[in-house]
């Protein structure tokens, strides 16, 4: 379906054009990143400039993206440049939808504000882990209860408010610092849910005000109204819609990741995935990573990471085509210049 290419084309996942995680992250919208892995592959499947050392360097040293709390209270990585416009945008809108969870984690807003005088000291120049903080809080009497998501519930209170945001890894674990000081200030737009819909409607096109629900957790229309001269409406799939913008649609198979934007960022999804298989794609809270060609799922796929040579293993829906074998094993070959070390590649049997 040509809309499917189009939406496919918009997300970068076409020509690749970004030069730099940065620029990948803002022509996104954000990519999510509750699960740093999937993020970085985000990133690959959007240029063909970036390796993953460069992706792990933008967001250790250079700063130059930034994982957060944003779109429907989940953590994206998103350009520093897009960081304290989307923060003041969805800060308020999650401490709303987190008060009631708050207060029965005990996270009243006296301790929130004696949790945030502290944390200005204690963050200070330096980045700690979730339990660190919770550690040196008590040490200062500013006491959280004994239910392990606390520490968690706690930070994305402090990071609602624009007082902090996810620092460099240390290993496994997320630090977190001062937003001041780890992000320098940037021009802010001058309406910020006009510029969200603006940017989604040119990344995400063609899609209905539903669509732009569903990913940016925001109702649509006073959204769609604020950049209405700016959009072309669509007619695509039966359903009314627009775009912003022009692009040169061209055909794309890819490799996706977990959570990918493509596979979330619509709230109608049957065009794109047969709905037969939606529970082998949505599972639970988990979206896998997907084989898409031209804008439809046609596998799932995982990699192994665990010996010298990583592996691409695929499980397809359906008969693949030579074509599909061959764009296959491209994107293996990309993964393994992306990670710099040997990928080899599976397809399960008795699939096709």
């Amino acid at each position: 379906m040509d809309f499917l290419i189009e939406r496919m084309t918009r997300q970068g996942l076409a020509a690749r054009p970004a030069a730099d995680p940065a620029g990948v992250a803002a022509a996104a919208v954000g990519l999510q990143a509750q699960d740093v892995g999937a993020a970085r592959l985000g990133v690959r499947a959007r240029s063909t400039a970036v390796d993953e050392a460069a992706v792990v360097n933008a967001i250790q040293h250079e700063r130059s993206v930034v994982r957060t709390w944003l779109m429907r209270s989940t953590v994206h990585l998103v350009a520093a440049a897009d960081l304290r416009w989307m923060a003041g945008l969805y800060g308020p809108i999650m401490e709303r939808n987190h008060r009631t969870r708050w207060r029965n984690l005990g996270i009243t807003e006296p301790l929130i504000d004696a949790a945030a005088i502290h944390a200005r000291e204690l963050l200070d120049g330096r980045g700690l882990t979730r339990h660190e903080l919770a550690g040196e809080l008590a040490g200062r009497g500013v006491e959280l209860g004994e239910d392990g998501q606390a520490a968690t519930h706690l930070l994305a209170a402090l990071t609602a408010r624009g007082l902090t945001c996810r620092g460099a890894d240390r290993g496994r674990d997320a630090t977190f610092v001062l937003l001041d000081d780890w992000v320098a200030a940037a021009p802010a737009p001058a309406d910020p849910v006009a510029e969200l819909a603006r940017r989604y409607f040119r990344a995400f096109g063609p899609a209905t005000a539903a669509d732009f629900t569903t990913w940016s957790g925001l109702p649509s229309g006073a959204a769609i109204a604020a950049v209405r001269d700016e959009l072309t409406e669509v007619e695509f799939d039966g359903r009314r819609g627009w775009t912003l913008g022009q692009v040169e649609a061209a055909p794309a198979f890819r490799l996706l990741p977990m959570f990918d934007n493509y596979l979330l960022g619509y709230r109608d999804r049957t065009a794109m995935l047969d709905p037969a298989r939606h529970p082998q794609v949505y599972v639970g809270g988990i979206i896998k990573a997907s084989v898409v060609c031209d804008g439809r799922l046609i596998g799932i796929w995982r990699l192994d990471r665990a010996t010298r040579k990583a592996a691409v293993r695929v499980t397809p829906f359906e008969s693949f085509t030579r074509r599909h074998h061959d764009e296959l094993d491209r994107e293996r070959a990309d993964l393994e210049r992306y990670l710099g070390r040997p990928v080899g590649l599976e397809v399960q049997a008795g699939e096709e």
